[in-house]
């Protein structure tokens, strides 16, 4: 036996590998940790985290185990790593485009909606969402989620005059509206990105009437 050590983010791991696993780390890593958490995150949508097993990725990613040990200290390690990466990718990206577009309040949700609704079963929000019932790690990360864009969507209907509780329940009720866009991308109901998208902006047209 030696020991591995590797820095992932700004973490350094260590872990005893076999002299076998060790050979073919030093040979290669054969895939990058992205695409290990590009690879689980795929499966994660599709297939819940129970799907999340080191041997099925690796058989999917047509490598040995070896890689994923040249990347990861183990499997919770790869967890956390996907729980990051959908945070980072899941929020602040969109909403900083949105921000810097210069388009006026009503674009800018508009633009949010028809990417939602254009997401559809690619969305990893769905398997997020069940996973952070019994994940505390998963939990946080969604309610981290869910907390920025609420306040970005609240943000949004203040710009445009509503009063503080009025931006909020407006801002709660567009997005219980874009979260059941995601659901219903797995339902039986196959409606197109257009027919959605046409729906949402009826929504958007009732949450912006006046009291």
């Amino acid at each position: 036996m030696c020991h591995h050590t590797h820095t992932y983010g700004s973490r350094v791991v260590g872990y005893p590998v076999s002299i076998r696993y060790s050979m073919d780390m030093v040979v290669a890593p054969d895939r990058s940790a992205e695409d290990w958490i590009r690879t689980a995150s795929r499966r994660l949508a599709s297939a819940g985290s129970e799907a999340l097993a080191i041997e099925p990725l690796a058989k999917a990613m047509g490598v040995t185990k070896g890689s994923f040990y040249w990347h990861f200290a183990d499997r919770p390690a790869l967890l956390e790593a996907v729980i990051a990466d959908w945070e980072a990718r899941a929020t602040t990206p969109l909403l900083e485009r949105l921000r810097r577009s210069g388009r006026e309040p009503v674009e800018r949700l508009t633009a949010l909606m028809h990417t939602v609704a254009a997401e559809g079963k690619g969305s990893l929000d769905p398997a997020m969402r069940a996973w952070a019932h019994g994940e505390a790690k998963a939990a946080a990360a969604v309610g981290r989620v869910d907390a920025a864009r609420l306040a970005y969507i609240a943000g949004e209907f203040r710009a445009l005059g509503f009063s503080a509780a009025a931006a909020w329940s407006r801002a709660r009720l567009l997005y219980l509206h874009l979260l059941g866009e995601h659901a219903l991308a797995f339902g039986p109901a196959d409606a197109s990105v257009d027919e959605r998208l046409r729906e949402a902006r009826r929504v958007l047209a009732l949450l912006l009437k006046t009291e």
